[in-house]
């Protein structure tokens, strides 16, 4: 038996998922899930660019050049094409009209109003023909939404506008980042030490952005700084629970923290709208994590962990908590059982390299990756586009946030139902089909109708790609074997975020052509799902343990079979093998 089975033995006998579970669960982890959309994703709205038009200089005003306001845009603002295909003023020139020109235009200010169409068209084209067009300085923002974000404050349009986009891809950038920085400090100090040093990096770094806000570069330092603790703050809790937990209650932990997240990024709108205000809004998405160094004694060291560093007396003494807690006499051969897997636990992974140890194993491995980067690309750029979407901002994304919860049950329904492999594949080509349903709509813009169809469209895509997440990871825990499953696990994940820096200028398109960003997310969509088609079927099968064990599931499976109810697992074996043919 290998020490994993050993500790998932040990565990069962010590209550499987009893009280001190749940005091996890529903203490730590929940709570914890539930504010984490708040210091992630609360950038939507620091980074927000509202409506906004050119404010020329004073003497270009309507009121000095007493002409009213459709007029004046006519003589002052050029004409150019906006991204909904719509013709319409400038929001970054003006005319830069002579001093000469501003008293001809106050002149023929009492008769323009009553000229013709024709002939105000000329007497415009005539003198904007040959002046200099200046670039603006001064806008005048919508204060519908917010009050301000930092956009307005700083004026990040126009010449700037790219800043956004910019910071979007640096968050990503610490998040890679944090990526081999946290693994090194759970690696070396453990999981429990890595949330709290994260915790701790989140609040002092997002803090200082707001100082640090009169200056960009120090502002985009600190961006990606304060996104290297992002990581540790999902990962570290929910791994440690898991490792502790027995096997059938790991997929509860799992879609609890899902859920919880769910109703925090419905909720998380709700705190956005009241305060309105940039500053403000860092401040309380990341303040609430305070509290969690109150839970220092709550959580654990990872037990799993220090059997790996050769730990077993403090191994033992949290099992002897947990199963004191749960009301279970722990086995009296404990000590000697953790001790014993201690001595065994010697065997190391291969490492990224091992996945391309086999020809099959490689081949799977980068359609795995292609499979993760379509739902976490989507997933995260679909929170950006929130401000390309019509409609309010507030409620498109608390509609976005309400089927995140529905989408994670019905990927771990349909995966159980039809497979992971046509769940996967068929919601994937279905976003497709939606993000391409879109484009259209994006120049109608004079319908009340066409405003709730794309936020409905959305909200349908949203809650598939929440789905789709969900049998992503399910698929790459039972497609890697078990020397390989972290590593593989781990380098999807470092792929799909890698390539995802990339999407905050995907969906900067939007301010040239609102198609673009659903057109480039849908042909992501199409080639992930073309990808997961050709993954074997892993439902009902045991994990692989070794790379042949992996390179053997559905080696004989016809392309367009549906293999659930013609799979079983023989009792001899640790891969699927069919029944009968299809």
């Amino acid at each position: 038996m290998s020490s994993d089975a050993s500790f998932d033995d040990t565990i069962e006998q010590l209550g499987g998922f009893g009280r001190y579970h749940k005091r996890l669960l529903y203490l730590l982890l929940g709570p914890l899930f539930f504010i984490m959309p708040f210091p992630l994703l609360h950038q939507v709205f620091v980074l927000h660019v509202p409506d906004h038009s050119c404010v020329p200089p004073e003497h270009l005003s309507n009121e000095s050049l007493m002409v009213n306001h459709d007029i004046w845009q006519e003589l002052v603002l050029p004409t150019m094409m906006l991204p909904n295909h719509v013709e319409g003023p400038s929001t970054c020139t003006y005319f830069n009209y002579t001093q000469d020109q501003v008293e001809s235009i106050i002149f023929m200010a009492p008769k323009m109003a009553n000229m013709s169409t024709e002939d105000r068209k000329q007497f415009v084209e005539t003198l904007q023909n040959g002046t200099e067009q200046a670039a603006c300085t001064q806008w005048e923002y919508d204060q519908s939404e917010f009050f301000d974000t930092l956009v307005t404050e700083k004026n990040w349009v126009c010449e700037k506008s790219m800043y956004t986009a910019d910071l979007y891809t640096l968050a990503i950038v610490g998040l890679i980042l944090g990526t081999f920085v946290f693994s090194l400090i759970a690696d070396f100090y453990g999981r429990k030490t890595s949330f709290y040093v994260g915790a701790a990096s989140v609040i002092v770094l997002t803090l200082c952005m707001i100082p640090g806000s009169d200056n960009f570069h120090l502002f985009a330092f600190l961006k990606v700084a304060a996104a290297f603790g992002m990581l540790p703050l999902f990962q570290s809790p929910l791994s440690i629970l898991c490792e502790i937990s027995n096997i059938d209650k790991r997929g509860y932990v799992l879609c609890y923290g899902c859920i919880t997240w769910s109703l925090g990024q419905c909720v998380f709108p709700l705190v956005g709208y009241v305060i309105a205000s940039w500053r403000l809004i860092k401040a309380v998405s990341v303040l609430p994590l305070v509290l969690f160094f109150f839970t220092w004694k709550l959580l654990p060291e990872s037990p799993r962990w220090m059997i790996s560093k050769g730990k077993s007396k403090e191994a033992t003494a949290i099992l002897r908590k947990i199963a004191e807690t749960n009301n279970v006499v722990p086995p009296p051969d404990l000590e000697q059982r953790i001790q014993k897997m201690s001595e065994n636990n010697m065997e190391k992974s291969l490492g990224y390299l091992g996945l391309f140890s086999s020809r099959i194993l490689g081949v799977r491995t980068i359609l795995m990756t292609i499979g993760f980067t379509a739902s976490a690309f989507v997933y995260y750029q679909m929170v950006i586009n929130v401000s390309n979407m019509m409609g309010n901002t507030f409620l498109n994304l608390f509609l976005l946030g309400l089927v995140e919860g529905p989408g994670t049950m019905i990927g771990i329904f349909l995966a159980n139902t039809i497979g992971r492999r046509w769940t996967h594949c068929t919601l994937l080509f279905l976003n497709a089909i939606l993000f391409s349903s879109i484009t259209p709509l994006v120049y109608i813009t004079s319908e009340a109708w066409v405003p709730p169809v794309i936020s409905f469209l959305c909200m349908f895509i949203k809650m598939n790609i929440a789905a789709t997440f969900t049998v992503a990871y399910v698929q790459a825990m039972e497609v890697f074997p078990t020397s390989l499953r972290q590593s593989g696990v781990g380098f999807c994940s470092f792929i799909s975020q890698t390539i995802s820096i990339g999407g905050p200028y995907v969906i900067a398109l939007g301010m040239h052509d609102l198609k673009l960003p659903y057109l480039v997310m849908a042909l992501i969509c199409l080639v992930g799902s073309i990808s997961t088609s050709c993954l074997p079927e892993t439902v009902g099968a045991k994990l692989p343990d070794t790379i042949e064990d992996a390179s053997m599931i559905g080696r004989s499976d016809r392309f367009f079979s549906f293999l659930p109810r013609k799979y079983e697992v023989p009792a001899e074996q640790d891969i699927i093998k069919k029944r009968s043919k299809v």
